[in-house]
């Protein structure tokens, strides 16, 4: 089988003194027919420049560089490894198995590389914990498409680090970061990100809010000497801390009115 596209041009210096320099023969696994396995054997021509000796074998339309499979094969182990395991998967074609985890991490490479941080501009920085808690991890996440744009190990502002690098390194102008009321993020964003607008998680906010308002009713129920008007303080948490809108119900004043 001989491949059709022919090198005319030196990729290197422009020059149109790109002459034969003899050829190899190279074998490809193909898509196997009838659960039998398929070898492609071919001449590959080999170009050299006469005037910078720059030497390449010509382009295959259906493989890439030197490996030593097909597209269509590659496209195949990649099905069969979404329910199968690598050795599975090896056995099954007689491929070794380092072919079938090159065919395999050549795929995850591709598909899931880190992510563009071209036209970012709203960010949302936020923790959780792996396996119950003894492991953190930091996430960014782009606002408006929804996308995780970066990962790493911990919790703190460290975590952040190789991500700010990255900013800066493509001169991403980032307008808006929404995190929770962590030191350490806040700490980080002013630091890295002193332009943008610093928001803070509704849900953070709103607890600590909560927490203390909690606490001032506990500090005035332990100094309240009259038990009437401590029994009105204790029955009062939910009313203090619902719906701003309900204390101008009838029902609701008449709860917080003091005997």
């Amino acid at each position: 089988m001989q491949a059709k596209e022919r090198i005319r041009f030196c990729p290197s210096c422009g020059a149109r003194s790109i002459v034969k320099n003899w050829y190899r023969l190279r074998n490809f696994v193909g898509f196997p027919i009838g659960g039998k396995r398929v070898t492609i054997r071919m001449k590959v021509q080999r170009y050299k420049c006469k005037e910078c000796d720059f030497d390449q074998q010509e382009k295959i339309p259906f493989a890439t560089g030197s490996c030593s499979y097909t597209h269509r094969f590659a496209k195949y182990v990649v099905d069969l490894l979404r329910g199968m395991t690598i050795l599975d998967v090896s056995n099954h074609l007689s491929v070794s198995w380092d072919t079938i985890k090159e065919i395999h991490s050549s795929y995850l490479k591709r598909h899931y590389s880190p992510p563009s941080l071209d036209g970012v501009e709203n960010i949302g920085i936020d923790e959780f914990a792996v396996r119950k808690g003894h492991v953190y991890k930091t996430i960014v996440v782009d606002l408006d498409s929804g996308r995780i744009i970066y990962v790493d190990d911990g919790k703190g502002s460290e975590a952040l680090n190789k991500f700010w690098r990255k900013v800066k390194r493509k001169n991403i102008k980032i307008k808006h970061v929404a995190t929770d009321l962590s030191a350490a993020f806040i700490a980080s964003v002013m630091e890295n990100c002193p332009d943008a607008v610093h928001v803070f998680n509704y849900f953070h906010v709103v607890k600590l809010m909560n927490e203390k308002l909690d606490d001032i009713r506990r500090k005035i129920h332990s100094l309240e000497k009259d038990i009437n008007k401590r029994k009105v303080l204790k029955g009062t948490r939910y009313l203090l801390l619902g719906n701003s809108a309900d204390i101008f119900d009838n029902s609701t004043r008449q709860g917080l009115r003091m005997p």
